[in-house]
């Protein structure tokens, strides 16, 4: 065997190791969610009564007042709403799909609904949005999902003890109105309120793919934290729900939503995201091998803001002479780097780089052979390719002002290559090696590789308590962040992340980063080291934060972190070892 030929296998190798350990027996990345994959970019839309104020909806209840926010409905008559001009500017967007809030946890109705007076045919625009919008997306061939969120805080029934029976079935009441009334309804997107769940998850997943078979359910059904929403994928849903950041690689299917604005719900004098951040958050999601749900929020006559729909043209223009890097690709075979993420289709990939040093990129090898590569214009691309790396020659002047993206024609197909991580930024000889954890928290952003991965906006939590019964908590006011007691019974308070390095190497220097929730830290904690089959601690401490620590060298294959105990949700950022 060459040389070369054995590099690459090692390299494939390594790549396909870099998972944390193999996702439980549950297939996530199932037949019915291959449309939605392949669309990448959605639209979500936050709209209600609470564009008169300009405030958030829902979370602005309290600070608005009660009886007032509760009252709104009776003068909100959005006049100009058209729902084909909605489609029609999603569709220019580039965006394949829309995701819009029939009900948010304010409880108002935005359908014809049997359930509650508190909806749009109460209000003087007297008009079934939901119908008007569904009919509109089916004509334009646009599949048109709800949020549909199961608490409301303006029914009393909601997490009432005396009558949580009657709460949960007006909830499945209501889901069914929307699910059977309103033609082929391809997503149901739920939300959690930082609340125990109102209504059974079960019954609330298995109506919904009842009635809509190959119906899309997101994940924040089973969750009872605000990271489990991130990374969490229960029984009761399909994919998960990062809020407002994009932070790696996902080999489960997964979600960012976020603003092209400021705030959910329309706001006064709001303003859109440049291009450059626009653009580089949907690449993200896509190089991740996530999509992107980019909300906009109508204003109170039913429009969007005038420079909201000139953003989103523009980013519409900027997507189709790329497109073929944006849709029906899978993020990878390169994972994310700070200055570059991949996609892929078949033996093509595509580089979407942020920035260069120099005229030259470089970057991990790439285990098959590259046959060309091509700027967006047509022209092509110098490079050089070895067993040790990549060297991608790019001048300035062919450079792109928002971000210059290279198509590779290669002789292998992509999916067959493996993953590739970047080069280490840190040096860690705890960098892309395997990687075992005690509990994860998700199966991605919070599993154990994330404590390995460079990367501190991704952090490896302990998960739930095995056995514990989180059926008990539904219904009641416990808090995600409030009823930290309770909570700490549900999760696993101790726990350990073990990697293995692949080889016996001295290590002189541990450091460990610490992410802090809220006021919940770590305080008590060791590392470790293998030997034979006993470990030895090595080093240890009741603090942690950015904690850093020279020791005599060990030798060993084998390291662990093991936390002893943590007052709350703290994680950890990064693992290393030098």
């Amino acid at each position: 065997m060459n040389k070369l030929l054995l590099f690459y296998l090692l390299l494939m190798l390594t790549s396909v190791g870099f998972a944390a350990k193999p996702i439980a027996e549950r297939q996530f990345n199932t037949p019915k969610l291959e449309w939605w994959q392949d669309a990448r970019f959605g639209l979500f839309i936050h709209w209600g009564p609470v564009t008169l104020t300009g405030k958030e909806i829902g979370w602005s209840r309290s600070s608005t007042g009660i009886a007032k926010y509760d009252s709104l409905y009776l003068r909100f008559n959005p006049k100009k709403f058209d729902a084909k001009e909605w489609v029609r500017i999603a569709q220019n967007a580039g965006m394949k799909y829309m995701v819009f809030t029939a009900k948010h946890m304010d409880g108002f109705c935005n359908w014809d609904t049997k359930t509650t007076d508190y909806n749009i045919m109460n209000s003087p625009f007297k008009r079934d949005v939901c119908r008007e919008l569904a009919d509109a997306a089916h004509a334009a061939g646009m599949p048109i999902c709800w949020y549909f969120i199961t608490p409301d805080w303006k029914d009393a029934d909601c997490r009432n003890p005396k009558g949580p029976e009657v709460f949960e079935k007006r909830i499945l009441e209501q889901l069914t109105e929307l699910l059977t009334n309103y033609g082929k309804i391809s997503l149901l997107w739920t939300d959690f309120d930082g609340f125990a769940p109102p209504t059974t998850a079960s019954k609330v997943y298995q109506l919904a793919n009842k009635l809509q078979p190959g119906i899309i359910v997101n994940n924040r059904l089973d969750v009872f934290h605000s990271d489990e929403s991130h990374a969490y994928i229960g029984a009761n849903g399909d994919y998960a729900t990062p809020e407002n950041f994009v932070a790696g690689y996902g080999s489960i299917p997964w979600e960012t939503c976020t603003n092209l604005g400021h705030q959910w719900a329309w706001k006064f004098n709001d303003t859109p995201r440049d291009m450059r951040e626009s653009t580089a958050t949907l690449l993200r999601c896509v190089g991740g091998n996530g999509n992107l749900l980019l909300n906009i929020g109508p204003d109170s006559l039913g429009q969007f803001p005038a420079n909201f729909v000139e953003r989103l043209n523009e980013i519409g223009a900027w997507i189709k002479p790329r497109s073929a890097s944006i849709y029906n690709v899978k993020g990878g075979p390169y994972t994310p780097a700070d200055n570059y993420v991949s996609s892929y289709n078949g033996t093509s990939f595509y580089l979407h780089v942020f920035s260069f040093k120099s005229d030259t990129l470089i970057i991990p090898a790439m285990p098959a052979k590259i046959l060309n590569a091509t700027l967006v214009n047509g022209k092509a691309v110098n490079f050089i390719q070895s067993s040790k790396d990549l060297k991608i020659i790019v001048p300035k002047a062919d450079r792109e002002s928002i971000v210059t993206t290279i198509t590779f024609e290669t002789n292998k197909s992509m999916g067959k290559v493996g993953l590739i991580i970047p080069f280490s930024n840190t040096g860690s000889l705890a960098y892309g090696k395997k990687v075992t954890a005690s509990s994860e928290l998700g199966q991605f952003l919070h599993d154990a590789n994330s404590a390995i991965d460079d990367n501190p906006n991704t952090y490896w939590k302990l998960g739930r308590r095995e056995g514990a019964d989180f059926d008990k908590y539904i219904g009641t006011k416990m808090h995600y962040i409030n009823s930290t007691k309770e909570l700490r019974e549900l999760f696993d308070t101790s726990g350990w992340l073990q990697v293995d390095l692949g080889k016996t190497k001295a290590i002189s220097r541990i450091k460990v980063s610490e992410s802090v929730f809220v006021k919940s830290k770590i305080t008590s904690f060791e590392v470790q080291y293998k030997k034979g089959s006993e470990w030895i601690t090595i080093a240890k401490d009741d603090k942690m934060g950015d904690w850093e620590k020279v020791i005599s060298p060990v030798k060993a294959r084998y390291f662990r972190l093991l936390i002893n105990d943590r007052d709350g949700f703290g994680g950890i950022k990064e693992f290393q070892l030098f």
